[in-house]
C-alpha cells in the first residue's frame, strides 16, 4: 500500500518530535531589544534574576568602592536596565576604557581592507623605522611591541614611567617585539599616532561615523595629544570621555557580535578575535616599572579576558569563564558577560578597589 490508515498510538507518537521542537523553541531565551532613545528598564524577576540575590551583591560592590559607590552603574541584561544608578548620565573620563576604543578603530580598518593586524607599522610611520622596523599593529593592541619613547615620566611617581613627554619619540626597545608583554601607554599612543597616520583623520571621526552613530551613542569625545602630518591624534590609551548609558552601547554592540539590531556594525570575525586570549599565558611579563599589570593568559586586543594566569586561577575568581571587560583607572569597568546575556558598567572617579580583580569577580 502506497498509504495507510494511523491509529491513535500511531498519531501521537508521529506528533511527538515535532511537539517537542516547539516547546523547546518556545523556551529558548528572547531575542535581545536594542535601545533607541534611551534603555527601557524592567525589574530583575522579568528578565530571570533573583532580585535579592542581585541587591546582596550590589550592596558588597558598593561596600568595596570609593565614595562613588554604585551611582555610576548600569546592568543590562537581555536589551533591558534592571539596575541604574542615580548618575549613569554623568561624563566623565574612563581612562584606559579608552584603549578598546583604539582596537575596534583597527578592527574596522582591518574589515574594510585599510590595514591587518599583521601590517607592518612602520610601513606607515617613518619614524618606528630605526628602532621598530618589524612591530605590527597586533604587537601594538596585544602590549607585546615593546615600544618605549625618550624622556622621563610625566608622571609624579618614576614608579608610573610607561608615559613620558615625548610618547612619539621613539627610544630603544624594552625587549623584542613579540617576546614579552608589557602594559605601556607609550605603545598604546603610538599605536593610535600610526592608526591616524593611515587613517588620514582624527580616530574619534572615524570611530563616530562608521560604529558610534549607527549604534545610537551620540556626541561623546576623545582628547587630542599632537598630531600627525597636520592631523589630530586621539590619545590612543585614555581620555574616552561618555557616560554608562553610552558606554553600555558599546558592550551591548560587542555582546551581539557587532550586530545591532540587524546591522552588522563590525564584523564578527573581529569581535570574535579580539576578545580572546592573544598573549600567551608562558609570555614573560617585562620587568618595568608596570610589571603588576599581568597579561599573559588573559590579554586580548586591548580587551581583558577572563582567561587562566600562570597560578592556574581566573583574571576575575568566580566570575564566568567567558567574560571580558574594559578597565580603567578610578574604577572604571564595562563587562560583557555573553552566558548571561548582560553588560555591567561601572563608571567613576573614585579609585579603584583593593585586589579589584577578586572584588569583580565575588560581585559577579
Amino acid at each position: 500500500m502506497l498509504c495507510k490508515v494511523l491509529n491513535i498510538n500511531e498519531i501521537r507518537w508521529f506528533f511527538v518530535p515535532f511537539i517537542s521542537v516547539l516547546l523547546l523553541s518556545c523556551q529558548q531565551k528572547p531575542a535581545n531589544v536594542f535601545p533607541v532613545a534611551d534603555w527601557e528598564t524592567k525589574e530583575p524577576i522579568e528578565v530571570g534574576i533573583d532580585a535579592a540575590k542581585m541587591q546582596e551583591a550590589l550592596d558588597y560592590l558598593a561596600e568595596n568602592s570609593g565614595p562613588n559607590k554604585n551611582r555610576e552603574l548600569l546592568i543590562i541584561r537581555n536589551g533591558y536596565a534592571i539596575f541604574s544608578g542615580e548618575n549613569v548620565d554623568s561624563t566623565h573620563n574612563i581612562y584606559s576604557c579608552s584603549k578598546v576604543f583604539t582596537s575596534t578603530v583597527l578592527g574596522v580598518m582591518t574589515q574594510k581592507g585599510k590595514i591587518s593586524p599583521d601590517s607592518i607599522a612602520s610601513a606607515y610611520e617613518p619614524l618606528l623605522k630605526e628602532y621598530y622596523p618589524e612591530v605590527t599593529f597586533r604587537h601594538f593592541t596585544t602590549m607585546t611591541s615593546g615600544y618605549s619613547a625618550e624622556g622621563d615620566t610625566r608622571w609624579k611617581s618614576a614608579n608610573s614611567s610607561d608615559w613620558s613627554w615625548t610618547p612619539y619619540s621613539p627610544d630603544k626597545p624594552l625587549f623584542a617585539p613579540g617576546s614579552a608583554y608589557a602594559y605601556w601607554d607609550e605603545a598604546q599612543m603610538m599605536f593610535g599616532r600610526c592608526l591616524t597616520k593611515v587613517l588620514k583623520e582624527p580616530m574619534h571621526d572615524y570611530l563616530k561615523r562608521e560604529v558610534t552613530d549607527k549604534i545610537g551613542m551620540g556626541e561623546w569625545s576623545w582628547l587630542t595629544e599632537g598630531d600627525a602630518d597636520g592631523v589630530e591624534i586621539n590619545n590612543g590609551c585614555n581620555y574616552v570621555h561618555l557616560n554608562a548609558k553610552q558606554f553600555a552601547r558599546f558592550g551591548w554592540l560587542f555582546l551581539n557580535k557587532g550586530n545591532w539590531n540587524g546591522e552588522q556594525v563590525i564584523s564578527p570575525a573581529w569581535i570574535e578575535e579580539a576578545t580572546r586570549v592573544q598573549v600567551p599565558e608562558n609570555i614573560p611579563v617585562a620587568n618595568t616599572d608596570r610589571s603588576s599589570m599581568i597579561g599573559p593568559g588573559c590579554y586580548g586586543y586591548n580587551w581583558w579576558i577572563n582567561g587562566k594566569l600562570a597560578n592556574g586561577e581566573l583574571k576575575l575568581p568566580g566570575a564566568p569563564g567567558d567574560c571580558y571587560f574594559a578597565t580603567g583607572l578610578k574604577n572604571n569597568k564595562c563587562i560583557v558577560i555573553p552566558g548571561w546575556n548582560m553588560v555591567v558598567v561601572r563608571l567613576g572617579l573614585d579609585g579603584n578597589p583593593d585586589d579589584e580583580d577578586k572584588v569583580y569577580g565575588h560581585f559577579l
